[in-house]
């Protein structure tokens, strides 16, 4: 597939999966086709993602609003206890708080690619998150399409970075605290939607993107 085509199906990917983890809305859900949508995508990324991306439209379908936002609140938002915190401080800190040291460093992150936070939520939730990497990879795709492959190089370098550093080494525990918090069928298939994603980016073969980038011959 064309790199630039390739970071685009990225970029979108990522912004439908970070909405899935928002509050539901069933009819703005079906009407924008999110999950087949998602399906689509992840036919160019993981087949597994792609089946579970399945299973959550076929959830989706068969159940009711007010179904879909007690599973949201009571996993993601409390008021008591939340079973699967989406922030990542609460997994990367020793404390295992809100608003970390390691909160910090994502906001700059977040203001060091020019991005204006303001946001109601902790700026390491996992929705902002995944639309921070999905941002990088649009302007990834535009660098290339612009011709300026040494813009488009340090994009990546900080999609794998902040990948590596601040998604990866939680996203797991997460995942499996979807599973244990819910019985809800749409999150259980979202959960295993998101690590397989994951570990397909993990996986991929970054250090080749690199010397492709490297070498002008390739393009």
């Amino acid at each position: 597939m064309d790199k630039i085509l390739k970071k685009q199906h990225l970029s979108d990917s990522l912004k439908l999966l970070a909405s899935c983890f928002y509050q539901p809305e069933k009819k703005l859900f079906e009407e924008e086709k999110v999950c087949q949508n998602l399906h689509d995508l992840f036919e160019h990324f993981s087949t597994e993602a792609q089946s579970s991306a399945s299973c959550m439209s076929a959830a989706m379908q068969n159940s009711s609003e007010e179904e879909l936002q007690i599973a949201h609140a009571q996993l993601f938002v409390g008021p008591f206890e939340l079973k699967a915190s989406p922030y990542g401080s609460t997994y990367l800190e020793k404390t295992r708080r809100i608003m970390g040291d390691s909160t910090m460093e994502v906001l700059k992150h977040y203001q060091k690619a020019g991005l204006e936070v303001d946001i109601k939520q902790p700026p390491d939730h996992i929705a902002i998150e995944l639309e921070f990497l999905s941002y990088l990879c649009a302007l990834e795709a535009e660098s290339l399409h612009n011709g300026d492959i040494k813009k488009a190089a340090e994009l990546q370098a900080e999609q794998k970075l902040f990948l590596d550093r601040y998604i990866l080494p939680w996203a797991p525990q997460f995942a499996q605290n979807i599973r244990s918090g819910t019985k809800c069928k749409f999150y259980l298939c979202l959960a295993d939607c998101f690590e397989f994603f994951l570990k397909q980016l993990a996986t991929a073969d970054n250090s080749k993107s690199m010397r492709e980038y490297a070498d002008p011959t390739t393009h």
